[in-house]
């Protein structure tokens, strides 16, 4: 059953990280599938290295499958901002890439991203905290 992605709780700590994760995915934009790489990974999106933007606020698919499992994950997304190459972040360095949103995404499968995320969080207890929040549906992207 498909369902629109919402936070569960503010205070739970697997919506304020993310977590590297160099995979191979696949977005579908405008009819176009594009092969591509994930760069990093959480509950509320992703970001993929992708060398043009596409419109801040666009709808798209993302297909990706976690280590070890392949049944691919495939959620609904906006693009919520966009990294240009070489542009400077303050705390780290990005290729440049897109930060999809997650809007939709079967139960099932953000059942397996939770228990994805909270096994590499016990290996590494100290994932990636985003940096920024997540642009709310509307607003702008990466400056």
């Amino acid at each position: 059953m498909q369902k629109a992605v919402t936070a569960d709780s503010p205070s739970e700590p697997l919506h304020r990280i993310r977590i590297p994760f160099i995979h191979r995915g696949r977005l579908i934009h405008g009819g176009v599938k594009e092969e591509l790489f994930l760069v990093d990974l959480g509950l509320a999106g992703a970001f993929v290295e992708r060398q043009s933007p596409l419109p801040i606020g666009e709808r798209v698919s993302l297909r990706f499958s976690l280590p070890g499992n392949d049944r691919p994950i495939t959620a609904a997304c906006r693009v919520a901002w966009w990294h240009p190459p070489g542009g400077a972040l303050v705390s780290k360095s990005l290729p440049a890439g897109l930060g999809l949103e997650f809007l939709e995404i079967l139960e099932e499968d953000e059942a397996r991203l939770k228990r994805y995320l909270r096994e590499y969080l016990d290996g590494e207890p100290q994932g990636r905290r985003f940096h920024r929040s997540w642009p709310l549906s509307g607003e702008g992207g990466e400056q």
